[in-house]
């Protein structure tokens, strides 16, 4: 299966790239497309916060709905998802 990863604001420049099409197996979850992409300890950081956490400043939404809602890691992926990495944004 292909799915297409948006990286957003400075999520580009760490990923060096726009965005990529991930070919995976069959049945994979979030967390095997995530390890894929983090192929650096800076990479990881940014991602993780633990090795079965994501890190909680970095917001990732699959087609449209955040992760967390969709089981996090554990998440099942299809052909053709869309995923989006992004810095969590705050303010008031």
């Amino acid at each position: 299966m292909t799915i297409k990863v948006k990286f957003l604001a400075y999520f580009r420049d760490i990923f060096g790239e726009r965005e990529r099409e991930v070919r995976l197996a069959g049945g994979s979850r979030l967390r095997d497309l995530l390890k894929v992409l983090c192929t650096t300890a800076e990479r990881e950081k940014y991602i993780f916060a633990e090795e079965e956490k994501l890190n909680p400043q970095t917001v990732i939404i699959m087609n449209g709905m955040p992760v967390e809602s969709l089981g996090g890691l554990t998440a099942p992926l299809s052909d053709g998802d869309i995923i989006a990495i992004f810095p969590y944004l705050g303010g008031g």
